[in-house]
């Protein structure tokens, strides 16, 4: 049983594996959120291990931001809140690469959300995960938000296959509940809520977590007493957060009626006894100040219609998602001023 384990948090879920080192990559972090009426600057760079010549450009820049090519910066004053898509591109004779975030303009009225998760919320393969679709509804809402976190890369670090939304997230391949408190030895270097809430402080949580648990045979009390660290924290740093918590997907044929827990119980059993936990424990730590709201990502999911490997969401899978955690939201927006 353990080595089945093994193989499937290292290769089923966290498919972790040596990146290749891009010979032309970018040195410098984005700056993507910056205050309405202030001052916006910042300078990039790449770099290229075969030391050849790097030029910039920059596309489709919004009125307010310039580009001066000579000092490799972008700045400017936005007048109004919103989200703009930037993109800067370094080439050499050999290769070309990109830079591409979404730009937040934030005021008092800007609601962040955390999306906070495992690999179904960082997405994995050729998928970029709910967070895309729900980023397209919000943004065609034309709603008042920042999607935040502490990175804005794919699965395990690789960059996302259609990097057109707000990327930036706190969804870890692999993951359980106690490992957002004190991460695995293998991804050690991604911190944890500990140290992330330091960075951010967001009003919404959407948080998908439990799959993981559930193949490593933690129990409901194992994983619950992690959560309630989890929501503690995310109050301390605000009394006002507004927690939704994603009752998990079923999973597909080859895993559902797997019993690998050294008892009777299968994947399947397992999970709706959790996702039933989970409803019985919005219900005893919802505020009115801080609610704890479920959101039933289980419920007419198909695994073989809507998922590409009986545990990941496809294409369909992503877009249910997606409009199960809007619906759920949208009262808790506002709206961006005309």
């Amino acid at each position: 049983m353990k080595n089945i384990l093994c193989w499937l948090i290292a290769i089923i879920i966290c498919s972790i594996a040596t990146a290749q080192t891009k010979k032309l990559s970018f040195t410098s972090k984005e700056i993507s959120r910056v205050a309405i009426n202030a001052n916006y600057n910042y300078q990039f760079k790449a770099f290229d291990s075969n030391n050849n010549v790097i030029t910039y450009a920059v596309n489709n820049l919004p009125a307010w931001l310039s580009y001066n090519s000579s000092a490799q910066t972008i700045t400017g004053k936005a007048l109004k809140a919103g989200q703009y898509a930037v993109d800067i591109i370094a080439y050499t004779k050999t290769g070309t690469t990109h830079q591409q975030f979404m730009l937040t303009v934030y005021d008092k009225q800007t609601t962040d959300i955390l999306c906070l998760g495992n690999s179904i919320t960082n997405g994995v393969d050729t998928f970029n995960s709910y967070r895309r679709d729900l980023w397209q509804m919000l943004h065609a809402g034309n709603y008042n938000f920042d999607l935040i976190g502490s990175w804005n890369k794919h699965h395990v670090g690789s960059d996302a296959p259609v990097p057109d939304f707000d990327m930036d997230n706190e969804g870890h391949s692999g993951w359980t509940f106690e490992q957002i408190l004190k991460p695995p030895s293998w991804d050690s270097a991604r911190g944890n809520l500990h140290q992330w809430i330091n960075t951010y402080s967001p009003d919404i949580v959407l948080m998908e977590l439990g799959t993981n648990d559930v193949f490593q045979c933690r129990t409901i009390d194992q994983m619950f007493g992690n959560l309630n660290v989890i929501v503690y924290l995310l109050r301390e740093k605000n009394k006002g957060v507004k927690i939704f918590l994603a009752q998990i997907p079923p999973l597909g044929k080859q895993w559902s009626d797997k019993k690998l827990c050294g008892n009777d119980t299968t994947y399947a059993e397992a999970i709706v006894n959790f996702n039933k936990a989970i409803a019985v424990y919005a219900k005893q730590h919802s505020t009115k100040q801080s609610p704890v709201i479920v959101v039933d990502q289980f419920t007419g999911v198909d695994p073989s219609v809507d998922m590409f490997d009986d545990i990941h969401p496809n294409t369909k899978g992503e877009k249910i998602m997606a409009e199960r955690w809007f619906d759920a939201i949208q009262p808790y927006l506002k709206k961006l001023s005309e």
